[in-house]
């Protein structure tokens, strides 16, 4: 396949939450051209940045500057080919089931998996065991804030229809951009976000409690969002006691 990059962004597009993402998109068709050349599937690229991204993390565990730096380095390199992968798959149109559950592995699993070793690198370094807590919460926060999602093919048929419009409503992605902003500076899809610099500034402890109480908020937000919007639901069916 021996197209130009413009045309490859015609065969790749998707909507964008910020003119960030988008930039980064285009960028990374220029990783994306030559591997088309190849017998490489989009799905080998996803288990090889899975593997990259634990290396990554094991790399956290030590808690010294140089470990910390190469650890965050192969982390974002990971992140960075999540948008190879899906790249290949839209352009040479490959779908498969498996992709989309690897994906989703990568960016919840994985992410917990940083967290938690990034957790004892910094609990070591500054020998203090409540860093380790800090990192136990925010990993159960981020595989918690997927966990409990409410399941629309858990309902009946009539029920569906809603709420999946609900599943819509607890999206992460604000239409402000203001602060859409604010939060592509902290977000996964970002590789060059708060946790990648604050790693690199060598403010690992700060970098730490930032997360945490942010994947507790997102996990707090995704959790009264939901069941405040299912009690509208219950409001108005008929004969229901809430």
């Amino acid at each position: 396949m021996d197209k130009s990059i413009t045309e490859l962004r015609e065969l790749c597009k998707k909507p964008f939450y910020h003119p960030f993402q988008q930039n980064m998109h285009y960028l990374m068709l220029y990783i994306t051209k030559p591997l088309l050349k190849t017998s490489i599937t989009p799905n080998q690229i996803t288990i090889f940045w899975l593997i990259l991204q634990l290396i990554g993390s094991l790399f956290m565990v030590k808690g010294t500057y140089v470990f910390n730096v190469i650890g965050i380095i192969l982390y974002t390199i990971a992140m960075l080919l999540d948008y190879v992968d899906g790249q290949i798959a839209r352009i040479k149109k490959i779908s498969t089931y498996k992709g989309i559950f690897l994906e989703e592995l990568g960016i919840y699993f994985g992410s917990s998996v940083f967290m938690f070793c990034f957790s004892i690198g910094v609990a070591r370094y500054y020998e203090n065991y409540i860093y380790f807590i800090l990192g136990i919460i925010s990993s159960l926060a981020i595989l918690y804030s997927k966990l409990a999602v409410v399941n629309p093919l858990s309902y009946a048929d009539s029920k569906r229809e809603q709420l999946f419009q609900l599943k819509d409503k607890v999206s992460t992605r604000s239409k402000n951009k203001h602060l859409a902003f604010v939060v592509l500076i902290f977000r996964r899809s970002n590789p060059f976000n708060f946790l990648f610099f604050g790693i690199l500034f060598n403010i690992t402890h700060v970098v730490l409690i930032v997360y945490t109480v942010i994947y507790i908020l997102e996990f707090a937000r995704r959790m009264i969002g939901q069941l405040g919007m299912l009690h509208r639901l219950d409001k108005n069916l008929p004969s229901t006691k809430i």
